[in-house]
C-alpha cells in the first residue's frame, strides 16, 4: 500500500475525474468526494478506477426521471445504469425535498460516489444512502435516500492508502490533462529561460 496525503489523494481525484472527461466542475466535487472516502477508510482509489471505466456507460438522470423525483413518485428503470456523479449534482441543485419522505432511485451505477457526493454538500449531508450490502459500492444498485435528524461522527484518517497496482492504473488518466512538451518548452525547462532575474 501507498500512503498519500489527503490533499494528495484529492489532487490526484480530481485530475483522474478530469483526464476521464468530466468537467473541471464535476472533477473539483469527485475530489472533495474522493477525500471524504479516503478520511473514512474507504476504497477511494478502488472507487475512482472503477468511475473510470464505466464513465461512458452511466447515463445522467433524464428530465422524466427528475420530474418524477421532485414529486417522490416511484422511479423509471432504465438500461443504462445512472451516473452517480450527475445525480448527486442534480438532488443537491435541485434542492430534491426529502423532509418525511424517501427516494427511491433504480440502478445507480457505484453508489459510493452518490453517498460521498451528498455528505460533501451542506444542503444534504443530513441524508442517508442505503444502497444495500458494501459489496455494492462498487457495482450497480437500487438506492434509497432518506433525511435523518442525526449523524454520527466516525474517526477520521489522516491519510489516504492506495494500492500501487491501483495508482499505477490511475496515474494515466491523470496525465490526460497535462499540456505536452513541445521543444520550447523542453528548451526552456521549468524555469524562466536562459535569464533568471528573480
Amino acid at each position: 500500500m501507498i500512503d498519500l496525503s489527503l490533499n494528495e489523494a484529492q489532487t490526484l481525484a480530481v485530475r483522474v475525474a478530469r483526464g476521464a472527461g468530466f468537467s473541471w466542475g464535476l472533477a473539483d466535487e469527485i475530489g472533495r468526494a474522493a477525500r471524504l472516502l479516503a478520511m473514512h477508510g474507504e476504497p477511494w482509489a478502488e472507487a475512482l478506477l472503477r468511475l473510470t471505466e464505466l464513465t461512458d456507460s452511466l447515463d445522467p438522470p433524464s428530465p422524466e426521471r427528475a420530474a418524477r423525483w421532485r414529486c417522490g413518485k416511484a422511479d423509471l428503470s432504465a438500461d443504462a445504469p445512472l451516473c452517480p456523479i450527475r445525480t448527486a449534482m442534480f438532488l443537491i441543485d435541485a434542492g430534491v425535498d426529502l423532509e418525511g419522505a424517501t427516494l427511491r432511485l433504480a440502478k445507480v451505477g457505484l453508489p459510493i460516489w452518490l453517498r460521498a457526493l451528498l455528505l460533501t454538500a451542506e444542503a444534504t449531508r443530513q441524508h442517508v444512502v442505503d444502497y444495500g450490502t458494501s459489496e455494492t459500492l462498487l457495482m450497480v444498485a437500487d438506492v434509497t435516500i432518506s433525511k435523518t435528524l442525526s449523524c454520527t461522527e466516525t474517526h477520521a484518517a489522516r491519510r489516504a492508502q492506495v494500492a500501487a497496482d491501483v495508482l499505477a492504473a490511475l496515474l494515466p488518466v491523470a496525465h490526460r490533462v497535462y499540456v505536452p512538451e513541445s521543444e520550447r518548452s523542453r528548451a526552456r525547462g521549468a524555469g524562466g529561460g536562459s535569464v533568471d532575474d528573480e
